[in-house]
Formats: C-alpha cells, sequence, structure tokens
C-alpha cells in the first residue's frame, strides 16, 4: 500500500511540472465548430484531419481543436450519420489557428426532422456519441428523456438495452445494469462519484432526482483504466448542461391527475437559462431548474402464504394472514443545476459544474392485519396458533387476532454535486484535472412514526381464509367476520406502541484528480499514452434511532374507537375488499402526547440504536493506458490500481437494541489490479465490431462492512438485517462483443454479447422462521445478512434498433420506430451457508428486457409511444432454518412480478417557441409486488392506475 501512495505522489509532482501552455513556433493548429443548418451545436461529430491522420470528436459545444501540425495544406472531414459528410481543405500556418465551420446539411430532405424535432435530433446525438465513443455506452440525451413520461431519473434510465428499474409506490427507483443488482452500478455527475443518501446502500435513489436537470446520462457498459473501477454492472454519468452559442430559453409546465380515491394533482414546472459572452464568446453561464409535486394513491394487498393439510390428507394453497392497506403520498421533487465554462485559450477550458436535488414524500399508510385462525394443520406442523417449540404441536387454541398501523412516512433526500476542474492542451501534450466535493443526505427518519392497536379486546377470532370462495390467485377471500372484527368493533383495540424514530444519515465524498496526455508516433501510428490518479475521501454516517413507547397496563388506555377516519373509499382494490377505518395520525399522536404529559409512568420506552454506525472510506486510485490508431482499428490498453483503506464504528447492543457501547476497528485495507482493452474494428464505412475486456470491482454496502443491526418491529415476524465484518469486496472479468451498423439516411442496428465472471459474489442470507426457536441469534425473527457465497457468472445477449422511415410515401414518412430487447442468464453456487444444492440465478437478474417505442414526427406533431417489460426476477434467496427455500413454493425465494407499462406522449408544436404536450403514464395501470417461489404465492400486490397530464413548454430561443 505504501509503495502504491508513492506511485500516485510522483505522479501529481509530475503533473505540477508540465509546462505552461503555448504553441511551440513551428507547429499549427486546425480549430472549428461542428453545427446543423440551424446552427445548433452537433455533439459526437468526428473530424478527421489528413495527411496527418488525427481523428478527434466534437464536444458539448460541437467544437474541436487539434493541433501539433506542420505548416502545410490539410483536408478536415466531418461526419455525422444522418448528415452528409463535410470536406474543407485549410493551410496551416506557424504559430497560427486555422478555423473550420462545419455546418453540416441533411443527408436526405426527407430527414428535416432531425434539424426541426427534438426528439429526432436528440436520437441522432445519441448515435452518433454511442459510434464515436472508445468503451460501449448508451446515451439518453435531454431531447430523448423528455419525448417519454419519465416520473425521475430512473425511469428514463429504464428504457435503455438491458436496463431494468426496481419500483417503489410507483415510480422506478433503483438501476440495474445487465441482470446485475443496484449495488453493482456505480452512478457520478459529470465524472465525479456521487454517495448514497440512504442509510446502509451504495446505490443512489434515482427517483431523487428529476428527468429534466440534465444535459445527458450516459450509462457505461464497459470500463476504461481512466474510469472509476466501481461499476461491475455499468457506470451512470449525469452530464450536466452547458451553455452554447446562442442564448437559451426553457420553460415548461405540466398539470394533471391520477383517479385513485377522486384523484390526486400533478404539477411540473422546468426551466433553463443559458448564455456565452465575450468577443469571442469564452465565458458561458448556464442555470437550469426543475419542479415536481404529485399526489398517489395505492391499493395493497399484502397476504402471508402457506401450505395447508385438508381433510383427508389433501393439501391446498393457504394465506395464514393478510395486510390489507391504504397509501396516499405527496411528493415535491426539486433540483438545480449550474454550468460555467471559461476557454482562456485554444484548445483549454476551465469549468465548474454543479447539481443539486431534494426529494420529499410527505405519506400516510393504514394497514389492518388480518390472522386466520382455524384449526388445519399446516404443513410445517403448525396451525398459526401457540405451538410447542420443539414438536410444533398446538399447545393452545388459536387466539390470533386482527390488529392495526397508522403510519406517517416524511423521509427527505438531498444529491448534492460541485466540481471545478480545467483541462489544457499543448503542442503534442494536455493535462486535466478537477477536484470536487459531492454531499447526499437522508433526514426522513425524523419524521417516520408508527401507531400501533392490537385488539386485545376481542377475546377470540373466527377469521378464516375462505379457500372455497377464492376463485383468483391474486384475491383471496376471507369470511366476513374477519372484517367485523377488523373494521367494526373498534373499541376492542388498544394503543399497543407508539414508535418515532430520529436521526439523519449523510455521506460526504471530498475528491481530487489528475491525468497528463502525450500523443507520439508508434512507428506510422498516431498513439497517445496517458497516466492519471485520483484520491477520494468518504465519510458516511448514520446517527438514526429509534423510540418505542409502550403501555404498561397502568392507565386507561387510548381506544382505536376514539379517532373518527381521514377519508373513504368505496373502490378499494376495484372492490374486491372493504377498507377499513382509517384516522389521521396526527389525532392519535397528539392524544398520545397529552396522555404521555400528564401520565408519564404509563408508559415504557425502549431507545433503540442498533442502526447508527460510521465509515470513513478512503480510495487511492492511479492508472497507465494507451491509445493507437491503425488504418482500421483503434485499440486502448490499459491498467488501473484502486487501494482502499477502511476504518469503521458501530454500537454494541443488546437483543432489545439497547446501547452497550461503541465498537471500532479497521476493517483492512487492500490494493485491487483493474486491466482493460478495447478494440474497435471498422469493418466497413458504416460497420464496426468491438471487443472488450475489463475488470471492475464492487466494496461492501456501508452498513453491511460496519456490523450495524437494522430492526423493524412493526411486523409480525419482526425483521432483523445484521452486518457482516469479514465480507470481502466483489469483482467480475467482463467480455464483450458488440457489431454495430449505422443504417443510411438515419437509423443504428446493434448486438452484442457479454459474459462476467464474479469473484466473491456478495448475496443476502435469510432466515424464515417456522417456530420460536428458529433463525439465531433473534429467534423467531426473519434474520438476513450478507455473506460472500462461492462465485457466480452472468452472460446475456442484446439488441437495439432505431430508424427513422423517411423513405415512406407521403404522410407515413414521418414515422419510425426505436426498440431494444435484453436477455440475460446467471448461474449462482451459493455454498454451504444456503443449504441448497441448486444453483439458482442472480438477484435482480431478470432473464428477458424489452423496450418498443412507435414514433411519429411530422410537421409541428410529434408522438411517443413507449412500452417497457422486465420478467420476474429473485429479489431475496430464503430458506428455513434448516431447509433451504429453494426455487417453488411459499417458503422459496422471493421474486419481484413482471412489470409490462405501457405509456404514451405526444406535442404540438404552435406559434413562437411555444408547443402543447400532453401524456399518460401507466395507461394499463400495472401491478407491482413480490411473490415466493411462484406467482400463486403472492406476498404483495399493488396498483396505482394511470397518470394523465398535459401542459406548455416554452422555448423561444432554442438552439434548433
Amino acid at each position: 500500500m505504501r509503495s502504491f501512495c508513492s506511485f500516485l505522489l510522483v505522479l501529481a509532482c509530475s503533473l505540477c511540472l508540465i509546462p505552461p501552455a503555448h504553441a511551440q513556433s513551428g507547429k499549427g493548429a486546425v480549430t472549428g465548430r461542428v453545427t446543423d443548418s440551424s446552427g445548433a451545436a452537433l455533439i459526437g461529430a468526428q473530424i478527421s484531419v489528413q495527411p496527418k491522420g488525427v481523428t478527434v470528436v466534437s464536444d458539448a459545444l460541437g467544437q474541436f481543436f487539434i493541433n501539433d501540425l506542420e505548416p502545410g495544406s490539410y483536408t478536415v472531414t466531418v461526419s455525422y450519420v444522418g448528415f452528409d459528410t463535410f470536406t474543407q481543405t485549410v493551410n496551416v500556418a506557424a504559430g497560427q489557428a486555422a478555423s473550420v465551420e462545419a455546418k453540416l446539411e441533411v443527408e436526405a430532405q426527407s430527414l428535416e426532422v432531425l434539424v426541426t424535432a427534438e426528439r429526432a435530433s436528440g436520437e441522432a446525438e445519441a448515435v452518433n456519441r454511442e459510434l464515436t465513443a472508445d468503451n460501449i455506452v448508451q446515451v439518453l440525451p435531454a431531447e430523448v428523456i423528455r419525448s417519454l413520461p419519465n416520473a425521475n431519473m430512473a425511469d428514463a434510465l429504464g428504457r435503455l438495452p438491458s436496463v431494468t428499474i426496481e419500483r417503489d409506490e410507483g415510480e422506478g427507483k433503483y438501476v440495474q445494469v445487465r441482470g446485475t443488482e443496484p449495488r453493482l452500478t456505480n452512478t457520478t455527475i459529470d465524472g465525479v462519484n456521487v454517495p448514497s443518501p440512504e442509510s446502509g446502500v451504495r446505490q443512489i435513489k434515482f427517483d431523487a432526482i428529476p428527468a429534466d436537470i440534465v444535459e445527458s446520462v450516459e450509462i457505461n457498459k464497459t470500463l476504461q483504466a481512466n474510469m472509476d473501477g466501481d461499476g461491475i454492472g455499468g457506470s451512470v454519468n449525469l452530464v450536466t448542461k452547458t451553455a452554447g452559442e446562442r442564448p437559451t430559453v426553457n420553460v415548461g409546465g405540466m398539470g394533471g391527475y391520477t383517479p385513485i380515491v377522486n384523484g390526486r394533482g400533478l404539477v411540473e414546472t422546468t426551466g433553463t437559462v443559458g448564455q456565452r459572452f465575450g468577443s469571442s464568446k469564452r465565458l458561458g453561464v448556464l442555470v437550469g431548474g426543475s419542479y415536481d409535486w404529485n399526489g398517489r394513491g395505492i391499493d395493497d394487498l399484502e397476504p402471508v402464504p402457506d401450505i395447508a393439510t385438508l381433510p383427508g390428507g389433501t393439501t391446498a394453497r393457504y394465506f395464514e394472514a393478510m395486510d390489507v392497506r391504504e397509501y396516499r403520498y405527496y411528493r415535491s421533487r426539486w433540483g438545480l443545476a449550474g454550468s460555467v465554462d471559461y476557454k482562456p485559450s485554444d484548445g483549454s477550458t476551465i469549468y465548474i459544474r454543479g447539481l443539486y436535488s431534494d426529494f420529499k414524500n410527505n405519506g400516510d399508510r393504514w394497514v389492518y392485519s388480518l390472522t386466520d385462525n382455524t384449526q388445519g394443520i399446516k404443513l410445517d406442523g403448525s396451525n398459526g396458533c401457540a405451538t410447542d417449540p420443539t414438536t410444533g404441536l398446538t399447545t393452545a387454541p388459536c387466539t390470533g387476532v386482527p390488529s392495526f398501523n397508522d403510519q406517517i412516512r416524511r423521509p427527505d433526500y438531498g444529491i448534492a454535486s460541485i466540481l471545478l476542474g480545467g483541462k489544457h492542451v499543448l503542442t503534442t501534450t494536455w493535462y486535466a484535472w478537477d477536484i470536487s466535493a459531492s454531499r447526499s443526505r437522508h433526514v426522513g427518519q425524523v419524521g417516520d412514526r408508527t401507531a400501533s392497536f392490537n385488539a386485545d379486546g376481542l377475546p377470540s377470532s373466527s377469521c378464516q381464509y375462505d379457500l372455497a370462495n377464492t376463485k383468483s390467485l391474486y384475491l383471496p377471500q376471507w369470511t366476513p367476520s374477519c372484517f367485523t372484527e377488523a373494521y367494526t368493533n373498534q373499541s376492542n383495540f388498544p394503543l399497543h406502541r407508539m414508535q418515532i424514530n430520529n436521526g439523519l444519515t449523510a455521506q460526504l465524498n471530498l475528491q481530487a484528480t489528475g491525468a497528463v496526455a502525450k500523443r507520439y508516433h508508434l512507428g506510422p501510428h498516431l498513439s497517445t499514452v496517458e497516466i492519471g490518479g485520483k484520491f477520494r475521501n468518504a465519510h458516511k454516517f448514520a446517527n438514526t434511532s429509534t423510540d418505542n413507547y409502550s403501555p404498561n397496563g397502568t392507565g386507561t388506555p387510548l381506544l382505536l374507537s376514539q379517532f373518527p377516519s381521514k377519508l373513504s373509499n368505496s373502490n378499494y382494490y376495484s372492490g374486491a375488499y372493504k377498507l377499513g377505518p382509517n384516522p389521521n395520525f396526527f389525532d392519535i399522536y397528539n392524544a398520545f402526547k397529552a396522555d404521555q404529559s400528564a401520565n408519564p409512568l404509563n408508559y415504557d420506552l425502549t431507545h433503540d440504536v442498533s442502526s447508527q454506525f460510521a465509515l470513513i472510506e478512503k480510495v487511492s486510485a492511479g492508472y497507465l493506458m494507451n491509445t493507437i490508431d491503425f488504418r482500421k482499428v483503434r485499440l486502448v490498453a490499459g491498467v488501473r490500481f484502486e487501494g482502499t483503506n477502511l476504518d469503521t464504528s458501530a454500537p454494541n447492543v443488546d437483543g432489545d437494541g439497547q446501547f452497550l457501547g461503541t465498537t471500532s476497528k479497521s476493517n483492512g485495507s487492500y490494493v485491487k489490479v483493474l486491466p482493460s482493452a478495447s478494440l474497435r474494428f471498422a469493418l466497413t464505412k458504416d460497420t464496426n465490431l468491438r471487443l472488450v475486456y475489463s475488470r471492475g470491482l464492487s466494496r461492501p454496502n456501508p452498513q453491511d462492512i460496519a456490523q450495524a443491526v437494522s430492526k423493524d418491529t412493526t411486523v409480525t415476524p419482526n425483521r432483523i438485517s445484521l452486518g457482516n465484518p469479514n465480507l470481502k469486496p466483489e469483482s467480475a472479468d467482463n467480455i464483450d462483443i458488440l457489431i454495430e451498423h449505422s443504417i443510411n439516411p438515419f437509423g443504428l442496428v446493434e448486438a452484442g454479447y457479454f459474459y462476467k465472471n464474479l469473484t466473491n459474489p456478495i448475496v443476502t442470507r435469510t432466515c424464515i422462521p417456522q417456530l420460536p426457536t428458529d433463525c439465531s441469534p433473534f429467534p423467531g425473527s426473519r434474520v438476513s445478512q450478507p455473506v460472500n457465497a462461492g462465485s457466480a457468472w452472468i452472460n446475456g445477449f442484446e439488441a437495439a434498433y432505431i430508424q427513422h422511415l423517411s423513405f415512406l410515401p407521403g404522410m407515413l414518412r414521418g414515422l419510425g420506430f426505436s426498440g431494444n430487447y435484453g436477455y440475460t442468464a446467471s448461474r449462482a453456487s451459493l455454498g454451504p451457508d444456503f443449504l441448497r444444492a441448486d444453483h439458482p440465478r442472480l438477484l435482480r437478474n431478470a432473464p428477458h428486457t424489452w423496450n418498443v417505442s412507435p414514433t411519429y414526427d411530422r410537421g409541428r406533431v410529434s408522438v411517443r409511444v413507449g412500452l417497457s417489460y422486465n420478467a420476474a426476477n429473485i429479489a431475496a434467496y430464503q430458506f428455513k432454518d434448516g431447509t433451504a427455500g429453494g426455487i417453488n413454493g411459499p417458503f422459496g425465494d422471493n421474486y419481484f412480478y413482471p412489470h409490462l407499462q405501457f405509456d404514451v406522449q405526444g406535442s404540438v408544436r404552435l406559434n413562437h417557441g411555444l408547443s402543447f404536450v400532453m401524456y399518460g403514464l401507466n395507461i394499463n395501470n400495472e401491478v407491482f409486488g413480490f411473490y415466493n417461489g411462484s406467482q400463486q404465492y403472492m406476498l404483495q400486490r399493488e396498483f396505482y392506475k394511470p397518470t394523465i397530464a398535459a401542459g406548455f413548454r416554452w422555448s423561444p430561443l432554442h438552439e434548433r
């Protein structure tokens, strides 16, 4: 480790010794800008200079700069898919820069839509950036993001090939790339590593980021030596907007409606203002913002499945309990992004980039838990009643009774990043540097509170699951007495507990990077060698705690019957069930506080600090990379070294979460060597073959490595999450093969294969208790703990196709199509700790994903239809104590349901830059939920119903 740090010190010193930028007197340069016929910048255009043999790509402003040219005549060629090739001869003089203004015309008159329609021009940009990239990357420009109703950044990313999203309460939340779980995807903002706002995980909660606050999003599916090694699945980079050559103004607003419980509103606003200044427009400033608010209702059903032995010895599906849940959420999400860039001389740039996003979710939740009290014996030997811990046989009559929870949720997430950097170009050398800070935080735990009532006044229950009347797998029926006991006799429900969550979790990353590159000739071939380094110091902590107040029976209890209902819903779950009384939480809370103040000795307090921890992670990285251009081949190869030092502390607690002291330890240090190589071979003018090898890693989640304990005592059985300080980082060797072909006049088709061999995969081992003694060290609780489990592999195939069908006659010329498909397979060897001989798929590994999007752009009209599909995939491995859960049955692995969602959006351009926009989101009211083993053993199914919205966008000075 010491020698590695010495390497970084030498690198830093070498950067300081680089001389200031200047032009050698005997050499010249070519500088220029690439635009379309309207003057809009074309990003990702390929510029070549002959006979020098240099090839570069235009930047975010459409600009390029090529130096180290001997005086003389050169031919500059600019190519961009969908546009005619531009060629110009220039004369380069010593000590001067020849200027080229490349204004490209569309290749066919029928493709004028590439200039006039936002989505179409965005698609052209994406295709060209993907074709000219050295690695395999997918790009979503802002125009493409805005063309379909994406509630947040996760929803937008879910429309790319082999990308699935984990949804939560009606919106996308986590991004999963190529069949890997969210933890294996790295996230950066302008290349700066961004910490998660949530307590125990590394992955970014993308629903905290508005979809339209960035200029573009890049998913890097292969790694290079000059990129962070985190990202076994992929690396998502959010690119902030920069000011263009023209003044820019964009303003938009939407209003909408969702029909659940008489509807809730939706408000969205966006705005961007940008300008470049100075006689040569050297200084650019751009500021943008976004705000949206929406209310959402959720009908949710969560039964607990099992199998029962019926009279005669036959077996059948069975549900031993069921939650009837109703949610109301009011979400607000806003963000600001800005950039300042200064170009003091040709080829040099100094810039500042910043982004802040805030997401609040004010939610209410009502939960009635019904319990089956049948005397039928289930296959595990119990009947859901009191059982002998040794035999599992009944020792007392069935006395299970219903319960009720009233909860408020007030999560508040913030994500921020600021970057100061520069790139400076000399004659044959360039160097770059940046310093940055990023911080994420979650203060929502402070506002989460739950009031729990048990029907202790009900001596017994006759509630039963009604198998005979259950006609649908997804609509389990219960006898009328269940709802009578739970909904009618509210005076039988005394307050059982008041739970109050407190605290904050946050992470601050401080980072510095530097790199230097030198262009040279290897024989007749132009080459570039690059060396760089990075240091990141991350500090994450969680000071969260939970206060549980339990009545001790010395006073008059608060009764559920004292509090009136807040709302009604006669069509709950499409009329399949009754919705119980739902009082206002603050009515209950205020009554509790008043009673506690008057009678403080009536309540026992348990203060749980088990979820607290602190972590300091220092990552030092250095790399060496070389690029060689042959006539039809571009080869990029390099190696990266990443060293990690980790120190953690967490409270030592007893079984009730009570503080016993603090445990601090150094979890050691390690260095990972991460080689990579990519080859791009031009088979023809329009067809490329890519071959890539890379190695990536994924560090354990902070809470897992700190050995923190997380307890959820609001559910039965209690859910306990344990850390594991012995976790090793996960790594993977990745191989990619991709063929890409550009279609004239505009389109792209690509297909590829990938393989990932994972070492020390981190998976979670979950124990489901069937007897009171199951699942040590918390017997009777559902206990989960991450472990390194043997080995695993993933392989898959992905394909994408996009084309504007401008060759069709008449009105049909406006048609277009984009679609993608991904197939992945995986195999995990979990080892003896999981008590299973099978080799299941990896977590979150959906075998099939696809997106289909017919398009129409003609005149002032633009329409997009979006169909997105994710197949079922495993959310968690499970097992009964002493027995593997396996794949099928009510104790099998926990799965996400498959998800097929239908969205549509259309716009009409009016006069003076004004457009009318209307969309429908989740038109087919797709379900979200979980099941165990097979779909008949459902655990959760919730519906949100569609959202309809309409509004206007105004872009009077838009570059296009």
